[in-house]
């Protein structure tokens, strides 16, 4: 299993992707040190460096916290567990709204945005997914090969083509990367996608997540990402003064929002912001 230092890498690099499997492969890193030296400093080190790995890294945050308050092996089982199931349980409820025959508009690669399409299939419904290629690094790509693998329809299209094929879904259903009482942080392009949703009155715009995705600390900031994972940045760079800026994420306000669909059911902004006066717990 790689250390922690091999690990922290790989989230900031994005060979690790997705909140919730950030938070699991943070869990399993500390899993191994605490069976080996228990919750002393080498893991107080190694769940702050994990939980800085990414700025909106809000779940991992919140699972390692857990974890802390608990200081106990049993926290980190109970913890990996629900992530798994608290995916599975808000995937099944979102599935079960959406109409069979639906066209679905999604972004980036998210872990409960592709439970939904898994659990449509098993239902076996008939639905279409627009994937975006989601620049700078494409990780539509990873949406549309697993979306292909499951014998899923599939358009997959450039991120600025998002807006006018808005028309043609009848939902947008995206991950969730941090949940404020301001709105909701996900990949930078999903607010103009919402846009593009409100203007459109047969187009609901969705979040999917669980709740280790709600920013109880107000911890997540959008991260700015290096300008080198732009596409010829070295060109637009050379002899000028054009400043290359590469946010990762963007915030969808509530007012763009349909639905948020957690583990327990749809929940609405009065929700949510009652929610985040208390803490992450199982």
């Amino acid at each position: 299993m790689p250390g922690v230092d091999e690990t922290v890498r790989k989230i900031k690099d994005l060979e690790i992707q997705g909140a919730q499997s950030i938070a699991t492969e943070s869990l399993n890193v500390l899993s191994e040190i605490v069976e080996e030296d228990g919750f002393g400093k080498r893991f107080e080190d190694a769940a702050d460096k994990l939980r800085k790995a990414r700025p909106t890294g809000v779940s991992a945050h919140n699972i390692i916290e857990f974890v802390e308050r608990r200081r106990e092996i049993e926290a980190i089982d109970a913890a990996l567990d629900y992530l798994n199931t608290a995916k599975q349980n808000a995937a099944t409820i979102a599935a079960d709204k959406i109409e069979d025959g639906s066209v679905i508009m999604t972004h980036c690669h998210s872990s409960a945005a592709m439970a939904v399409f898994e659990k449509l299939n098993d239902m076996n419904k008939d639905f279409r997914v627009i994937v975006t290629e989601t620049e700078p690094k494409l990780q539509g790509v990873k949406t549309a090969k697993e979306l292909d693998q499951m014998n899923i329809p599939v358009n997959y299209i450039v991120d600025a083509a998002a807006g006018i094929y808005m028309w043609a879904a009848n939902y947008a259903v995206v991950g969730v990367d941090s949940i404020k009482p301001s709105g909701v942080i996900n990949k930078i392009g999903t607010y103009l996608m919402s846009l593009a949703a409100a203007e459109d009155d047969d187009t609901e715009f969705w979040f999917v997540a669980t709740k280790d995705k709600f920013d109880y600390d107000n911890f997540s900031r959008i991260e700015e990402r290096s300008p080198d994972e732009i596409d010829e940045h070295e060109y637009l760079e050379k002899d000028s003064d054009i400043v290359l800026e590469n946010p990762a994420f963007d915030m969808t306000p509530w007012s763009k929002i349909d639905k948020l669909i957690t583990e327990e059911g749809e929940m609405k902004k009065h929700e949510v912001v009652e929610e985040l006066k208390g803490k992450f717990r199982l």
